[in-house]
């Protein structure tokens, strides 16, 4: 007999858990009638408002850097393919008015504060300032470490102190050292050193000074890495390992997450050791009003919530309401925020769900 009641109770217990779980499966949400007219943005490469637009403007297949040059003009920065690096330059109306296309590594560009740096090729190009579209030779000095400790130092400070930005490429590998020999005469010899590229800008003139100096201290990779933030919409936070954030903007308001159904989602292992693992998420539709002058943009997007961990920076009513990804493979796509930048003397706004789609306003 108590093991018939047992059997029964634990069939019981099973029947809930199945239901409960079933339940949770189709939780398919009313959607207030207040978001039932938003506009998805998954569908639409464009959402109307009133006399407000928002369109796609660029879409890359890598993050999308942005800069606003001292005309105003605003630079995109896409890669639109591999080895293919696309500029775009916008001007204070909205419009797209030049491009430029250069084929490289990802790793041989560097957009550093407006000029587009070809590292391989020791040039670089001043487009986005002069719309000179043809590479200029870079003047470089010390390129066989040749000189001696005083005369790096010496060249360093002068640089340090008529330049208003640094770029500093460390390097190491087999490079021609200077050995002193007994006599008069000095010999080279191949040696693997470690040494670092300061590429500086001044004007339209470029230059870079290979050296041998410790220079960590003075541009430690802090430095660099908020050199390199070419994007309007973020900001480095130094109290979270240095990470980007988006800058909040009071133009961006979330509304709601409809939550449509409760799954259990395969990630698959980052490879080696680390196995694959299974979570239970929440798919449905973020709803979100962006405002833009006197209208209101009403949008939604299609997204996975986690509302167990709180590493996005969404908020509803003050409230976080978790972790939200785009996908459900393996990296997860993380969607942070989204971002929002205006300027005075620029006739438009830009807006992005996330780093690799940014989209302008007008």
């Amino acid at each position: 007999m108590f093991y018939i009641i047992g059997s029964v109770v634990i069939l019981s217990l099973c029947t809930v858990f199945a239901l409960s779980y079933f339940k949770n499966k189709t939780i398919n949400e009313e959607l207030p009638q207040e978001f039932k007219r938003y506009q998805s943005i998954d569908s639409s490469k464009t959402i109307i408002s009133g006399n407000a637009t928002m369109s796609l403007l660029q879409e890359s297949t890598e993050e999308i850097q942005s800069f606003l040059t001292p005309d105003h003009h605003v630079i995109v920065y896409t890669v639109p393919d591999k080895n293919i690096h696309s500029f775009f330059k916008v001007n204070r109306s909205g419009n797209i008015i030049d491009s430029l296309t250069i084929n490289a590594r990802p790793a041989e560009i560097a957009f550093v504060k407006g000029f587009i740096l070809d590292k391989k090729n020791h040039q670089y190009y001043p487009w986005s300032f002069t719309g000179n579209k043809k590479p200029v030779n870079i003047t470089m000095q010390n390129s066989d470490l040749a000189w001696n400790e005083e005369r790096q130092q010496k060249q360093l400070s002068a640089i340090v102190g008529d330049s208003a930005f640094i770029y500093v490429d460390y390097r190491s590998g087999d490079t021609p050292a200077p050995r002193k020999q007994s006599g008069e005469a000095m010999q080279t010899t191949q040696a693997m050193t470690t040494y670092a590229i300061l590429t500086s800008f001044k004007h339209d003139k470029c230059t870079q000074l290979y050296t041998t100096i410790d220079i960590s201290e003075k541009f430690p990779y802090s430095y660099t890495e908020n050199l390199l933030l070419n994007n309007l919409f973020k900001y480095i936070n130094t109290s979270s390992r240095n990470t980007k954030a988006f800058i909040k903007a009071k133009e961006i308001r979330y509304r709601h997450f409809q939550k449509l159904k409760y799954e259990k989602v395969h990630f698959s292992g980052s490879g080696g050791y680390n196995p694959g693992f299974d979570e239970m998420l929440y798919s449905g539709n973020l709803f979100t009003d962006v405002t833009y002058k006197n209208d209101t943009l009403r949008m939604k997007e299609f997204m996975y919530l986690d509302d167990k961990w709180h590493q996005s920076f969404i908020e509803i009513n003050g409230k976080n309401i978790g972790t939200l990804t785009k996908n459900k493979v393996q990296p997860p796509e993380h969607i942070d925020a989204y971002g929002y930048y205006s300027h005075p003397k620029l006739e438009y706004a830009l807006f992005t769900t996330n780093d690799k789609k940014i989209y302008i306003i007008k």
